[in-house]
């Protein structure tokens, strides 16, 4: 079957014990050493199934994890970007949603730090120059509101964010109708937004059950294929614990890769971002405005 979308599979690693994910959130304990299970595990599956991800780590972990990341650099089947240092909020979240969640973005002044040490780490430890960055809890319309941010990102180097993720409820999903769009109109035309659609993960699993596996996996199969019948881009988001969580070998996530590679084109974010520069790429996304199209309700 000849592939017609594009997926960008984004892992968010971000587990720092104590503080990220809440364990009361989530409603049980997690291992310290997740984040390490599961790119041992990720490197396996992805070698296996022969497709490309973007590993999205936050700053703080990048010492710890470098055996890790060097191992998934080497397989040649991944990118590495960031998720800021931390893991705070770059915007204020107020959902509309059963658990009407509220939480402060942080002061501008300590946006910089959050935003620069990732970078630096990451060249000094892998030698990695970051190409992009995926914002905590994502929020709605992105960064679009926020040029102050879109300019500390792009004088630190990076080309592409990963921001837009919420509908205007500040909630889930985010409509498909929010596609790959430029930073245009904010002064930052070479600046790319690559959206969150649909459900994040961890949302979708916590609202079903964490251990309802097959029902997760029966939904990422609805969306390949609305993806792949409309010819859109999706950047899927996964995160390092949700994936380990009652399934520590990924043999979930195998399954929806493979789903996903007969179907799809796969590519790290950063190939994306290469495709859409050359000439003679799709130029509709320069035209498309994050704020105007999340609206989504669940389907």
């Amino acid at each position: 079957m000849k592939a017609r979308g594009t997926l960008l599979i984004g892992y968010d690693v971000e587990r720092i014990p104590g503080r990220v994910p809440g364990e009361k959130w989530v409603g049980q304990a997690l291992a310290e050493n997740t984040a390490e299970m599961f790119l041992e595990a990720a490197l396996r599956i992805h070698q296996e199934v022969g497709v490309p991800a973007t590993l999205f780590v936050v700053g703080c972990k990048i010492e710890r994890l470098r055996p890790q990341l060097e191992a998934c650099l080497a397989s040649g089947w991944f990118e590495i970007a960031q998720h800021t240092h931390e893991h705070y909020p770059l915007k204020t979240v107020v959902e509309e949603s059963p658990d009407n969640v509220y939480l402060p973005g942080l002061p501008f002044d300590r946006i910089e730090e959050q935003l620069a040490r990732p970078v630096e780490l990451l060249r000094r430890c892998l030698g990695v120059s970051c190409q992009g960055v995926t914002a905590p809890y994502s929020h709605y319309r992105g960064l679009a509101d926020r040029p102050e941010i879109l300019e500390i990102i792009a004088r630190h180097g990076m080309r592409y964010v990963r921001s837009c993720g919420r509908n205007s409820r500040d909630y889930f999903p985010l409509g498909w109708d929010v596609q790959p769009f430029w930073y245009d109109r904010q002064g930052f035309p070479e600046l790319l937004e690559t959206p969150m659609q649909g459900w994040i993960d961890a949302q979708w699993r916590r609202e079903h059950g964490w251990a309802n596996w097959a029902a997760y996996h029966a939904y990422l199969k609805e969306q390949v294929d609305r993806v792949a019948d409309a010819g859109l881009c999706w950047s899927h988001c996964q995160h390092d614990w949700t994936s380990v969580l009652y399934d520590e070998p990924l043999d979930w996530t195998r399954k929806f890769l493979q789903y996903a590679a007969e179907r799809l084109q796969l590519m790290t974010h950063g190939d994306f971002y290469q495709q859409m520069r050359r000439p003679g790429s799709p130029a509709a996304a320069r035209d498309l405005d994050c704020g105007a199209a999340t609206d989504a309700r669940p389907h």
